[in-house]
C-alpha cells in the first residue's frame, strides 16, 4: 500500500442514518473519507437485521454501547426463511416532503432502494373498536360517523393547520397550551376527531403536548399527502433506515470513499505534533494505522482512550434522556382494522360496457402497511401513559417472506418498567383483530426490550428546527476537531429519518467550517449536495 493510502480528511465512526448522510454528502464535496463500524454489517443502532442476526444481536446484550437493555423474548428459535426478514432498529415512516426525500432524491441515493405507502391508520377506542382515520378530504365528507357540522368544524381547522398560523389570531398566547385542549376550545372540535387529530395525524404523545410543536408537524403530514398518493408517509423497503443508511454509503463509496466493517478499534490517539492530522486510528487485524484531520461520532462511539472516564459518562448520558419500551412480532395471518367478515367495498368498474367476467369484484387484498395507534387510556388493560404505536409492515416491503408480517410496537416507558409488562396488553389486542376470526393470531417470534434514547422533542418550535437539533461540539482544548453526532429521537414515528438528515446536514457545515472555511468566502460556495454527475437532478423517487 502506498505511504497515505491511510490519510484521510475525514472518518467517521459508526454508520448509523445520520452518519451516513453526511459521510455521501462531504465525499461528493471532495473530501477523502473512511467510514468505521466494529459491527459486520451498516446502519449502527438504527440497522436492519435478519432474524438470525437480531437473536445474535440481543445475545450480545442488544448493544455494546448500552443503548438497548432489559429485553426477553418468547422464543430462540430461528424461523425458516431467516434471512428473508429485514427487523429494524429503528421502525419510522418518512413523510413524502422533507429533509430525508430531498436528500434522497438530490444526491441519487433513492435509485439504491424502494418505497411503500402506509395503506390504513386506525385508531383504536376503548370500546375495543378500530375506527379508520380519515386519509383525504374525500374520505372526511364520505364518512357517514362524521355530522355535517362537525364536517365543517373539521375542515376549517385542517385549512388552518396547513396555512402559515404562527402570528394567526387563534395560536395567540396558546403555543404551549396542550394540544388537546386547543383544539377543544379554539375550534370546537369532539372528542373522537380531537384523539384522531392529535394521536394519529400529529403523533403526539399525550394531550399535553404543546400545540405549536404539534401543529408545524401537522403541517408538514398535511403538505405531504398527495405527492405519491393519498397516505403523506412512506415505509422504506428492506428495513427501511438501516437500508437508507446503506444507501448513503454506497453513494459515498461511489465517490471514493473507503468503508471498513467488522473491525474492532483497537485504540485511537491524538497526533502529538501540530501537523494537519489530528488522529490516529489503529484497527484489529489491519495492518495500516488511519489518520484524518477531523472525526466524527456520536457521543456512544467516541473511543475510551480520548477522554477521562468521568467525562465520557457524562457525555453518554444523554440530557433529558428517556427509555422507549419496543416489541418487534412475526405472524403468518393477516391483521385487519375491519370486524371479521366486513370487507371494503370494491370500486365499481368504470366502464359499464364491461363483460361480466371483468366486472367481477376483486378478492380484496390483505393489509400489507399500515398503524394502529392506542390513545392514551384507550386500553383498559393498558398501562402505557403516552400513546402505543403499532406499525405493521408486510412483504411488499420486502421486509418478510411471503405470508408474514412483523408489527413494531413503541411507547415512551419513563419509569422504566420491564418492556414486556408494559406492551403486553397492547401486543394481544392488536393481534385479536385478525383478517377472517375472532381468535388472536398466534406469534412465530416476539421480542421486547427498552431502549435509551433523548426525550421526544416538545419544545415550542418544531423538532426540525435549528434550535432543537444542534450539532454538539466538545470545547477545546480536550478534543479538537471532533465532531458529535446527536443521537436521535425515537419518536413521533414520522420524525426521526427527517431530524437524521438535518444532524448530517449541520455536520457538513461543522466539517466545512473546520476545514475548508476559505471556502465560505467564495461566489459559489459548497452546497449539502452538489448536482449529479453528467445527469439531470432527478425530480422524484
Amino acid at each position: 500500500m502506498e505511504k497515505d493510502e491511510g490519510a484521510f480528511d475525514i472518518i467517521v465512526i459508526g454508520t448509523g442514518l445520520t452518519e451516513s448522510i453526511a459521510a455521501a454528502a462531504l465525499s461528493k464535496a471532495g473530501f477523502k473519507v473512511a467510514q468505521l463500524d466494529e459491527s459486520p454489517y451498516y446502519g449502527a443502532d438504527e440497522a436492519s437485521l435478519a432474524q438470525d442476526e437480531f437473536l445474535q444481536w440481543q445475545d450480545r446484550q442488544c448493544s455494546p454501547h448500552d443503548i438497548f437493555s432489559s429485553h426477553s423474548r418468547s422464543t430462540s428459535d430461528v424461523l425458516p426463511q431467516s434471512r428473508q426478514y429485514s427487523l429494524s432498529l429503528l421502525p419510522s415512516i418518512i413523510p413524502s416532503t422533507g429533509p430525508l426525500i430531498t436528500s434522497l432524491i438530490q444526491s441519487g441515493v433513492s435509485r439504491y432502494g424502494g418505497f411503500r405507502m402506509i395503506e390504513e391508520v386506525a385508531m383504536y377506542h376503548p370500546s375495543g373498536a378500530v375506527k379508520a382515520v380519515p386519509g383525504s378530504k374525500e374520505d372526511i365528507f364520505k364518512d357517514k360517523s362524521i355530522t355535517l357540522v362537525d364536517k365543517r368544524r373539521l375542515m376549517r381547522f385542517l385549512k388552518f393547520a396547513s396555512e402559515e398560523f404562527e402570528d394567526s389570531k387563534e395560536l395567540e398566547g396558546k403555543q404551549e397550551q396542550g394540544f388537546y385542549e386547543f383544539l377543544k376550545s379554539t375550534f370546537s372540535l369532539n372528542d373522537d376527531m380531537t384523539n384522531a387529530i392529535v394521536y394519529a395525524l400529529s403523533y403526539c404523545q399525550s394531550p399535553s403536548d404543546p400545540t405549536i410543536g404539534a401543529l408545524q408537524r401537522l403541517r408538514r403530514y398535511l403538505r405531504s399527502a398527495g405527492r405519491y398518493g393519498r397516505s403523506p408517509f412512506l415505509v422504506g423497503h428492506y428495513g427501511s433506515a438501516g437500508e437508507i443508511a446503506q444507501g448513503f454509503c454506497r453513494s459515498s463509496a461511489v465517490s471514493g470513499g473507503v468503508y471498513i466493517l467488522g473491525r474492532k478499534i483497537i485504540y485511537v490517539k491524538r497526533a502529538a505534533d501540530e501537523g494537519q492530522q489530528q488522529y490516529a486510528i489503529q484497527m484489529d487485524e489491519f495492518p495500516e494505522l488511519l489518520t484524518c484531520k477531523a472525526l466524527i461520532s456520536s457521543a456512544s462511539r467516541i473511543p475510551v482512550d480520548l477522554l477521562p472516564a468521568e467525562q465520557l459518562s457524562q457525555l453518554r448520558k444523554a440530557p433529558g434522556s428517556a427509555s422507549i419500551a419496543r416489541c418487534i412480532t412475526i405472524i403468518d395471518q393477516p391483521i385487519s382494522f375491519l370486524p371479521p367478515g366486513h370487507e371494503p367495498t370494491p370500486p365499481e368498474p368504470a366502464d359499464e360496457e364491461e363483460s361480466e367476467e371483468d366486472a367481477t369484484p376483486p378478492i380484496p387484498k390483505s393489509m400489507d402497511v399500515g398503524i394502529l395507534i392506542f390513545p392514551p387510556s384507550s386500553l383498559p388493560s393498558g398501562k402505557a401513559a403516552a400513546s402505543v404505536d403499532v406499525l405493521i409492515v408486510g412483504e411488499g416491503t420486502m421486509s418478510t417472506p411471503q405470508g408474514k408480517w412483523i408489527l413494531y410496537i413503541t411507547t415512551l416507558n419513563p419509569e422504566g418498567e420491564p418492556p414486556e409488562t408494559l406492551l403486553r396488553p397492547y401486543l394481544d389486542a392488536t393481534l385479536s383483530l385478525r383478517k377472517d376470526s375472532t381468535d388472536p393470531v398466534t406469534p412465530l417470534f416476539t421480542s421486547f426490550y427498552n431502549q435509551r434514547a433523548p426525550s421526544p422533542s416538545h419544545a415550542s418550535s418544531s423538532p426540525l428546527s435549528p434550535s432543537t437539533s444542534p450539532s454538539l461540539k466538545i470545547a477545546e482544548p480536550e478534543l479538537p476537531n471532533y465532531i458529535l453526532v446527536p443521537q436521535l429521537p425515537q419518536q413521533p414515528l414520522p420524525e426521526p429519518p427527517d431530524i437524521a438528515n438535518v444532524n448530517a446536514e449541520k455536520v457538513f457545515w461543522d466539517v466545512i467550517r473546520l476545514l475548508r472555511p476559505e471556502s465560505l468566502d467564495r461566489a459559489e460556495p459548497p452546497t449539502f449536495w452538489p448536482p449529479l454527475p453528467n445527469e439531470e437532478e432527478e425530480e422524484d423517487l
